[in-house]
């Protein structure tokens, strides 16, 4: 029993010395090798919008770490995200629908693989603009963040909805989103089509007044804004680490749901979005954060059909890209 005993002794003692040399050689904790192991995926935060609080939110709440992701946040612009994804540098962001939908009709890889929540594109229109409604709009000038991105094309629809051409009756003009105010205050436009926190910027200052809200007037309060934007590429090589990502964003998107104050000061306070915590929460409170695969399909499928009645889509049929562009790599996440 003696020699049994210190044999026993003598295994666990080479081991310990075994595992502290490991620990020697590597540098690590316990804690550093689980972060080792995480795999890390970049993604893009281009825009500083306050409807991108489900990013902001899985990083700072560890929904990526959960997902055994290591995230490293890309800033960059529009531009710069597109290609990324499309050449897969990039693996996914947060998509705002009426932006990338144009690029991937073109033929970009990028890929939607659920919908995140409701809201964030606001008209505001300059108090002595005489701009009360949509209709008031024809043969205006109004002001937006680039010419065929998310607030330009939701206008689109709204006036075309309303009998308005809105190619040859209304005038766009593109600005720097932090210059749309001034713009509106110059005289050099009449309105503006933009993402949060901007035009909420300049009702808040009694600059203007709001004219169409994605969170709050209809028919557009109940459809998707925000959608999970995938690498075409990344999907086709690790579907999994597409569906964790997704996971992560989705989770996130209820946290906020829960925390919409917190979520409001966390975006500030950690300097991913400008305004402030009162402002943004007020913001955040209108949205309606329903994550989810299947309802969101439908909601591409509606607004793609809605684009192509504009003339800003040129697809034949609308469920050939929802086809092509919506690939739902996970489940539905409930609470």
């Amino acid at each position: 029993m003696k020699k049994k005993a210190g044999f026993l002794l003598l295994v666990l003692t080479l081991v310990t010395l075994v595992l502290a040399g490991c620990s020697s050689k590597t540098g690590n904790t316990g804690s550093d090798s689980a972060s080792a192991k995480l795999k890390t995926v970049k993604i893009a935060n281009y825009s500083g919008a306050v409807c991108f609080a489900p990013l902001y939110a899985a990083v700072e709440k560890g929904f990526f770490t959960q997902e055994g992701l290591n995230v490293e946040l890309v800033r960059t612009d529009f531009e710069g995200t597109k290609e990324g994804l499309a050449t897969g540098k990039i693996d996914a962001t947060l998509g705002l629908f009426h932006k990338w939908v144009k690029p991937i009709e073109q033929g970009m890889d990028i890929k939607f693989t659920a919908g995140l929540h409701t809201g964030c594109i606001q008209v505001v229109a300059g108090n002595n603009s005489g701009i009360t409604r949509v209709e008031d709009l024809r043969g205006k000038r109004v002001g937006v963040d680039a010419i065929g991105a998310g607030p330009m094309n939701l206008l689109a629809v709204a006036l075309s909805r309303a009998g308005i051409d809105w190619k040859n009756e209304v005038t766009w003009r593109a600005y720097p989103p932090d210059q749309l105010e001034a713009a509106l205050d110059k005289g050099e436009i009449d309105a503006v089509a933009i993402t949060d926190p901007y035009g909420q910027f300049i009702i808040d200052k009694n600059k203007g007044r709001l004219i169409l809200s994605q969170a709050e007037t209809e028919p557009y309060a109940r459809d998707y804004c925000c959608f999970v934007a995938v690498s075409g590429k990344l999907i086709a090589k690790d579907k999994e680490t597409a569906a964790a990502l997704t996971r992560a964003l989705m989770k996130a998107s209820m946290w906020v749901n829960e925390n919409r104050e917190e979520a409001a000061r966390l975006g500030v306070e950690k300097k991913y979005t400008g305004g402030t915590a009162e402002g943004n929460a007020r913001l955040l409170a209108k949205y309606h954060y329903v994550p989810g695969v299947q309802a969101a399909r439908e909601a591409f499928l509606k607004a793609v059909k809605d684009l192509k009645a504009a003339g800003i889509l040129e697809v034949d049929r609308p469920e050939t890209l929802v086809e092509k562009a919506f690939v739902p790599v996970t489940g539905e996440i409930t609470q």
